[in-house]
């Protein structure tokens, strides 16, 4: 703990990280269920089988159709990517311990890779401590919310193409740079 007491504003960022990954999944829930026209399909098609990949995968697949028969293939496509990336970040802290290592940033690391490692270990020192700051998760929350209007874009796009709706009440984000998962 002393490592996520010490840097507590990367801490209050990593837990929205986490929490908020959970609010992406409904948004792409929504974007395929307006796709379809078939919430149960789509809800239990993503959330039956378990895995943030599994629903990604499953979203993919039911809405992707739908959107490419409207001229959105390209969106959602990068819908769906920037949601690859958010779980790749979401996983990072999921499934990272983190700890002060004296060098003024977070460190991060991975002890299920050292524990599949077929060599022998003695201690901790095989982690690879991977570092974040303050900034970095702020680009990182950025990507969440651009993932977010991008999910929301298309899915009120693809209601406006189909008629069901007079305008599409949102604006296509600007895409931006996908952020680093740790620091260089």
């Amino acid at each position: 703990m002393s490592g996520l007491t010490r840097y507590h504003k990367e801490a209050a960022a990593i837990g929205r990280l986490l929490t908020s990954y959970a609010d992406l999944e409904i948004d792409l829930l929504n974007c395929v269920h307006m796709a379809t026209g078939d919430f149960d399909l789509a809800l239990k098609a993503m959330f039956v089988p378990r895995g943030e990949t599994k629903r990604i995968i499953q979203g993919a697949a039911l809405g992707r159709p739908v959107y490419a028969a409207l001229g959105l293939e390209t969106d959602f496509d990068a819908a769906i990517n920037a949601m690859r990336h958010c779980l790749l970040i979401r996983n990072q802290y999921a499934h990272h311990n983190f700890w002060d290592d004296n060098t003024g940033k977070l460190a991060i690391g991975d002890l299920e890779s050292v524990a599949r490692q077929p060599i022998h270990q003695t201690d901790l020192r095989s982690v690879v401590p991977y570092h974040v700051d303050v900034a970095l998760l702020r680009e990182q929350e950025g990507y969440y919310s651009y993932t977010d209007g991008m999910l929301s874009w298309v899915n009120f796009e693809g209601r406006f193409k189909r008629g069901l709706l007079n305008n599409n009440p949102t604006q296509r984000p600007a895409t931006p740079t996908k952020p680093a998962l740790h620091l260089p």
